[in-house]
């Protein structure tokens, strides 16, 4: 039960710290967050099962147009959501950002349905067995995709010159305009990096969780709560605090309750909360006097 408890944990926890990446991109280059997150997670989902379910499509292509589609989704909720508040310096874009996941939501339901359909992989025929623990090979491809996808984005910001260029508008926005970064442009590449990441849980997700027009809502609020535990400002923060996260979640399923594993988790949240409100790894912020 121990193993099974932990291949659990990693897989949730991998992705709560994947989709709560997002929130760290577009924080750190623009200082807002796109609230719709976890309805990208759906929305990833949605696409890959029509293209590759429902259509019968190759999965490759099908992976190509879904991660096509979330970076296009990205990019509007920035551009309508986010860009006008944003430039009139107003907080709006929160409200505005929620709103365009609930539309999200409601179109899939119109255009899904409401009831949940099972994704299926060659992953989740035959369950591998230690001891007496079973888990199906979805379960570690999932931890693994999701760590080398969060190593992959550090080295794109870290190597490459668009990702400096990104760091340095999140660093100082001004000096990065003087120096010829196109801002508006910066940001919503944030947005439709953060929504492909979001996109690529959903994918992962799928056959784990089935897909349904309501399976983002809840992924996207633990994934908020993982970024504030991790520190909006650290990615490795965010990484450990996810995987942190998925540990003590499926810990409470297994040896509480189910019931109890929101309220361990969330109570969570308002601890750190308490303790340092920047997050265990987030920069204090600093005062002007």
């Amino acid at each position: 039960m121990l193993v099974q408890l932990v291949v659990t944990g990693l897989a949730l926890g991998s992705m709560y710290g994947l989709v709560a990446l997002g929130y760290h991109i577009t924080w750190a280059t623009s200082r807002t967050m796109n609230f719709s997150q976890g309805h990208a997670v759906m929305a990833g989902a949605v696409v890959a099962y029509t293209v590759f379910v429902a259509l019968g499509w190759p999965f490759p292509l099908a992976l190509v147009i879904t991660l096509a589609a979330l970076a296009c989704y990205g990019a509007l909720v920035e551009r309508i959501a986010v860009r006008p508040f944003f430039l009139r310096a107003s907080p709006a874009w929160l409200l505005a950002t929620i709103a365009v996941g609930i539309i999200a939501e409601n179109v899939a339901q119109l255009t899904f349905g409401k009831d949940a359909r099972a994704f299926p992989s060659p992953f989740m025929q035959k369950p591998i067995f230690v001891g007496s623990a079973g888990f199906y090979p979805q379960e570690l491809l999932v931890p693994v995709v999701g760590l080398l996808l969060m190593g992959v984005v550090q080295l794109f910001y870290h190597r490459t010159s668009y990702g400096k260029q990104l760091k340095a508008v999140a660093w100082n926005r001004e000096a990065a305009g003087l120096m010829g970064i196109n801002i508006p442009r910066a940001v919503m590449a944030s947005y439709a990096l953060s929504a492909i990441l979001a996109g690529v849980a959903g994918v992962l997700l799928a056959p784990l969780l089935n897909v349904a027009p309501q399976m983002g809502t809840i992924i996207g609020l633990k994934a908020f709560a993982v970024a504030i535990i991790g520190g909006l400002t650290s990615a490795p923060g965010i990484v450990i605090a996810g995987l942190g996260y998925g540990l003590v979640e499926a810990f409470t399923a297994g040896y509480i309750s189910t019931r109890a594993r929101e309220i361990v988790g969330f109570g969570l949240v308002i601890l750190v909360l308490i303790l340092k409100p920047w997050g265990l790894m987030g920069d204090k912020p600093s005062r002007r006097v």
